[in-house]
Parts: structure tokens; C-alpha cells; sequence
């Protein structure tokens, strides 16, 4: 479990997903820019959050999740993403 999905954002290409290394506080994206040239509008909106935020990135979370549910989710990669389809703030840029 060394990347961790962090961020959803919509955009024209689709849904793409960015994932924070939980060591080394890397960041990668799923999109072809990031994939082409090793950093795109996903991952720099990430970076500046993370690095504005002392080195932790903010997921919005939904009212509505249960935050029993959500504390369950962290502890698992893929409950965490379906936990950030359904609750988590998606970006579109």
C-alpha cells in the first residue's frame, strides 16, 4: 500500500485518479499528461494543496458518509476509492 489515491477529477479525457506515495509524499496521476511528461494539472493541483497544507492532503469528504464507514475505508485502498466515488469531492479542472 505505498500509493495512495488522493483526488478524482473530471475532465474532458475522462476521470482521472491521483495517488500520493505515503513514504516519500510523491505524487502520480493516471491521466496521459502525467504519463507523457511526468506531471499535469492534476497532480500540480495536488502538490499545491499537499504542500500548502504541511504536507497532508485535505480529502473533502461528503456530511452524509458515515464516518464510521470513512474511518473503515481508510484502511483500505480500494474501500478508500469506492468511499471517494460515492462521498468525496471530485475535482473538475
Amino acid at each position: 500500500m505505498d500509493w495512495i489515491i488522493t483526488q478524482l477529477f473530471l475532465s474532458e479525457t475522462g476521470i482521472h485518479e491521483v495517488y500520493i506515495h505515503n513514504k516519500n509524499h510523491k505524487v502520480k496521476c493516471d491521466c496521459n499528461g502525467f504519463i507523457t511528461r511526468g506531471v499535469c494539472k492534476h497532480s500540480k493541483f495536488v502538490m499545491t494543496r499537499l504542500n500548502n497544507n504541511g504536507g497532508v492532503y485535505p480529502v473533502e469528504i461528503s456530511n452524509k458518509a458515515d464516518p464510521i464507514y470513512v474511518a473503515e475505508a481508510a484502511n483500505d485502498p480500494t474501500a478508500f476509492r469506492e468511499m471517494l466515488l460515492k462521498y468525496g469531492k471530485i475535482e473538475a479542472i
